[in-house]
């Protein structure tokens, strides 16, 4: 049966302890997780997500716990990679896995990862399986269409396609994965509409906690995006203004052409951006996109789990960390 907003945490203990299992049955010769642990589930957004979502669609928790672990273990391959393209250093308070290990160990990890998720999948349905590879496949492209953007000025429709890309595509197959486990097909495209758009959601507020953010309570490197020559909305919405955008095009060509070291110019134009309301605008928007979701929300049969699907959906346009 479904479980009540109460018990979350019992679940997402259940799904943290299936994570543990599965990353200490990897043979200690090909990586040892207990030697070299790393953080995974952080906020469990992923996870709170899909359980959540399978509430709302009346499915049990035993069924919703392995998608949400399917989906923990992608984001987190996803992380590892990332690490290694940003060089990252630290993840979660935590040295990384690149930086303990080396890049290639890492990169070969996350791919062992993912072949975790793909196995979580099957356990809850083998026709879950291909939908979560497409998922990845859309991930990776999202992830390239950024890696080709660096350092370019793009558009807001450009930037809303790789967020979309990049994280909306996971958090579209946690909705549909649940919808199809709790046997509604004819609710499909709407699950899929509140994946996708949660899911890009979250991950406009996560570029404005780049800008305005506490990297202690983030749990990753503040003006990372700016630093490494991503364009993201808040910036865009800085530049696009008559007033601040000759401002911010001075302070990028500051950080072209100065010393690497020197990161004065990073931080002014990020208070350029907070100071300017252009992170809060941007903030406006993710909250816009959530609230447009309500109505498709209502629509699904379990009213206690759409109210706390609704109520979380809110927590993470507010959220801060």
């Amino acid at each position: 049966m479904p479980g009540t907003a109460q018990n979350i945490e019992d679940t997402l203990r259940s799904v943290r302890d299936d994570l543990n299992a599965a990353l200490g049955r990897i043979d200690p010769a090909v990586f040892d997780f207990r030697r070299f642990p790393f953080s995974f589930m952080g906020k469990a957004a992923r996870a709170r997500f899909t359980i959540l979502a399978g509430d709302a669609l009346l499915l049990g928790r035993d069924r919703s716990a392995r998608l949400a672990s399917a989906a923990e273990l992608t984001h987190t391959a996803s992380l590892l990679h990332d690490d290694c393209i940003d060089r990252a250093l630290y993840r979660r308070g935590l040295p990384t896995l690149n930086e303990k290990l080396g890049v290639n160990t890492a990169i070969l990890v996350g791919d062992l990862i993912v072949s975790l998720a793909l196995d979580f999948a099957a356990s809850a349905s083998q026709d879950l399986v291909q939908e979560l590879v497409l998922a990845i496949r859309h991930m990776t492209e999202g992830a390239l269409l950024e890696e080709n953007a660096k350092g370019r000025k793009i558009s807001a429709a450009e930037a809303d396609r790789i967020v979309e890309l990049k994280t909306g595509a996971l958090f579209r197959w946690c909705a549909l994965a649940a919808c199809r486990l709790a046997g509604r097909p004819e609710l499909l495209e709407t699950c899929g509409r509140i994946g996708k758009d949660a899911g890009t959601a979250f991950q406009m507020i996560d570029d404005v906690l780049d800008f305005e953010g506490d990297a202690g309570a983030c749990g990753k490197e503040t003006l990372k995006d700016i630093k490494e020559g991503k364009f993201t909305l808040p910036l865009i919405l800085a530049l696009n203004d008559a007033a601040a955008g000759p401002k911010a095009e001075k302070l990028l060509s500051r950080m072209k052409t100065g010393p690497e070291a020197d990161l004065s110019a990073a931080v002014e134009l990020a208070g350029l951006v907070s100071s300017g309301g252009f992170s809060a605008q941007a903030r406006r928007k993710a909250s816009e996109k959530i609230k447009e979701l309500f109505p498709l929300i209502d629509r699904l049969p379990g009213t206690e789990g759409a109210a706390a699907l609704k109520t979380f959906l809110l927590t993470l346009g507010e959220r801060t960390a």
